[in-house]
């Protein structure tokens, strides 16, 4: 995670947690004042009062910043592709099929369908393709066939 994003969320995490407390005790008294929870807290000595309050930072902080790890792990972690890459060799847009080169030569049939995309989706010659390989009857077929854009 790139570390200005994480130190925004950080500092925005301790801003939630330091009014965290506040809504709790705005909440028990607007809905828990019958239970007794109200009337407990405000028992309490000043210090009690203090430490109960440091305590709901310090867990809301630990929350939030435990989710914010998580959320960076899964951001991340790397996806394993495990598609061969190949060449378009032809492809006829008005059939809606052609041929990519596989890195060893061989020819793999490729059906418009096949191709990641929404509407019209087509190959030009020569262009660098991800894909996955599928038997049919025919032979090998690409699947999840994507173009691959140099940057």
């Amino acid at each position: 995670m790139n570390l200005k994003i994480f130190n925004i969320r950080l500092i925005l995490s301790l801003i939630i947690a330091l009014a965290a407390p506040f809504i709790f005790l705005a909440v028990a008294k607007l809905s828990m004042e019958s239970t007794g929870l109200y009337e407990f807290i405000a028992s309490l000595s000043g210090t009690s009062k203090v430490t109960m309050y440091a305590i709901g930072v310090i867990a809301t902080a630990i929350t939030i910043l435990f989710g914010l790890y998580i959320d960076a792990a899964l951001n991340d972690s790397e996806v394993i592709d495990d598609r061969e890459e190949g060449v378009v060799k032809w492809f006829n847009v008005s059939k809606g099929f052609g041929f990519v080169t596989r890195e060893n030569g061989d020819d793999v049939f490729v059906h418009f369908r096949s191709i990641r995309g929404r509407g019209h989706r087509s190959l030009q010659e020569g262009q660098r393709v991800k894909f996955g390989l599928v038997e049919s009857s025919k032979g090998l077929q690409a699947e999840d066939v994507s173009v691959i854009r140099h940057q």
